[in-house]
Formats: C-alpha cells, structure tokens, sequence
C-alpha cells in the first residue's frame, strides 16, 4: 500500500481538529437530541461561530477599541506634561 500521502501528516494537529470538532459537538449538545441530530456533524462550526466565537470575538473587539483609546489619552497626557 502506498503512504505518500502521509508524508506531510502532522498528527499533532490532525488529533487537536478532532479533539475541536469533538468539543464542537459536545457543547451544542447534539449528542442528547435524538433521531436525525444525534451523529450530525453538519453545521458545527457555523454554530460555534454564532454562539461561542462570534459574541467573544464582538467583546474582544470593542475591548481593544477602549484600550486605544485609553492609550492615546494618557499619549496626550504625558506629552502636554513635557512641553
């Protein structure tokens, strides 16, 4: 049987996608939902993207919108205290 294909596999990261896709499916609590969504993989990462990245994502950014600002202002604080 021929390999090469493998020549590049990186188990490493092969196993943390799984472990991912895993967590993925767990959270969305597919695996207690019975007939048809038991099983279904299908449609995971856009829900983790709605519900779990995506507000973390909109919080983290408005997090470094204020820590800019606060940076520029104390920026003109100090430079009026030198001149």
């Amino acid at each position: 049987m021929n390999s090469d294909y493998l020549a590049g596999w990186d188990v490493k990261a092969e196993q943390r996608k799984a472990d991912f896709m895993e967590h993925m499916y767990q959270c969305s609590g597919r695996a207690n939902m019975g007939p048809g969504i038991t099983g279904l993989y299908t449609g995971l990462w856009q829900e983790f993207c709605l519900k779990e990245a995506g507000p973390f994502a909109r919080n983290k950014y408005f997090e470094m919108l204020e820590a800019v600002k606060l940076f520029e202002e104390q920026q003109t604080k100090e430079a009026s205290i030198v001149s």
